[in-house]
């Protein structure tokens, strides 16, 4: 939790994640990683906040990480994207709150496992929300399209929810299937059919609060 003197943030949130486990993805549960280490590109496009006095309304920025086993077992490798329709000031704030100095949950506990920060990049990012179907891509860097989980024997489409009372990331979540990529200095990347979440989430400086 952040001192009582930090800047006051709060953001409200479209939220698209990917990752590199299979549909729910045990660290949801204290499990481990699918396939021993986590990969994830996520973004968020601010519907409405602030970072003390500096408006962030209609602000989306990306979150590429990577760590060689577990979360929790650190070593990681993170970069932060923000749409080039930021003002320099907007970035920075951006910037702050995902330094992990000032609260905010996941915003707060990511950054201790991070070991290498890449500077942040300025770059076009095309944001489309949708519970199932929505996607995301960060021109020169990477893309994400979510869909539903389609049942293997009939076709179907499946939904389904996550409800995580104390989620740091998200409170409450759609379960879907994503493909992805990402390339940025020596990391490449591309799954098919992983784990993705959707979901509308508030954070401030107390954490992931709704």
């Amino acid at each position: 939790m952040a001192g009582n003197n930090s800047p006051k943030w709060h953001i409200e949130v479209e939220y698209i994640q990917s990752c590199n486990c299979d549909y729910g993805c045990p660290c949801n549960f204290n499990a481990l990683p699918t396939y021993g280490n986590c990969e994830a590109l996520v973004a968020y496009h601010i519907i409405k906040g602030n970072f003390d006095n500096i408006n962030l309304d209609d602000v989306t920025f990306a979150w590429g990480l990577w760590w060689p086993k577990a979360i929790h077992l650190g070593n990681g490798t993170s970069i932060i994207y923000v749409d080039k329709k930021a003002t320099p000031s907007q970035v920075k704030a951006i910037e702050e709150i995902l330094s992990g100095k000032y609260g905010g949950g996941i915003f707060a506990i990511f950054p201790t496992t991070v070991t290498t920060t890449l500077p942040t990049k300025i770059t076009d990012i095309d944001f489309h929300y949708d519970p199932y179907d929505g996607w995301f891509s960060l021109k020169g860097a990477g893309e994400v399209r979510s869909q539903h989980i389609v049942n293997a024997k009939t076709g179907a489409l499946f939904e389904g929810e996550l409800v995580l009372p104390g989620g740091i990331g998200f409170k409450r979540g759609t379960v879907t299937s994503v493909d992805w990529h990402w390339k940025e200095e020596n990391i490449s990347l591309k799954h098919e059919k992983k784990n993705g979440h959707m979901s509308k989430v508030t954070f401030n400086n107390e954490g992931c609060i709704a």
